[in-house]
């Protein structure tokens, strides 16, 4: 199979899960937490769809370039313990609507991203660059759990 044609496959399974997940939680984003005190600097509800998609393309063209160079299986497994802590992060946090526990979710996402970074830069320099955008925006959207668990908790 054309290496590409592998690639668009991974960006579409990324975004068919993901889509699906976002769909199971959909009633909690329109009522529960539209309902939530959120500090000052929660941006609007349009910029989260959009800034997911572009960030689902890096993580999956990050995985994918995984299997294309053959990386190590340990780094396969943190890609994939990645993979599953971000995708669970939504129901947790919505569809449970429990938001303490998300906010130690997204700490343990954001440590297992900065462990793939470091441990993928040395072997595949843009797998791990691409994702830095990730951890720039989950490191974000920690600090927005916090002020969210601050102020209604």
């Amino acid at each position: 199979m054309n290496r590409y044609l592998k690639l668009a496959l991974w960006i579409i399974i990324y975004f068919v899960v993901s889509f699906g997940i976002g769909q199971a939680t959909q009633g909690s984003i329109q009522g529960w937490y539209q309902d939530l005190q959120k500090p000052s600097f929660n941006p609007p509800n349009w910029i989260f769809p959009v800034m997911w998609s572009i960030l689902y393309v890096t993580i999956a063209t990050a995985g994918w370039r995984l299997w294309q160079i053959g990386a190590s299986k340990d780094l396969k497994i943190i890609f994939i313990t990645y993979t599953v802590f971000n995708w669970l992060w939504t129901p947790i946090f919505f569809g449970l609507e429990q938001i303490t526990i998300g906010l130690f979710w997204i700490i343990a996402i954001n440590i297992i991203n900065f462990t793939f970074v470091l441990r993928a830069y040395p072997k595949d320099k843009v797998a791990a660059l691409l994702m830095m955008p990730v951890l720039c925006w989950t490191l974000f959207a920690m600090l927005l759990n916090y002020k969210i668990w601050e102020l209604n908790g």
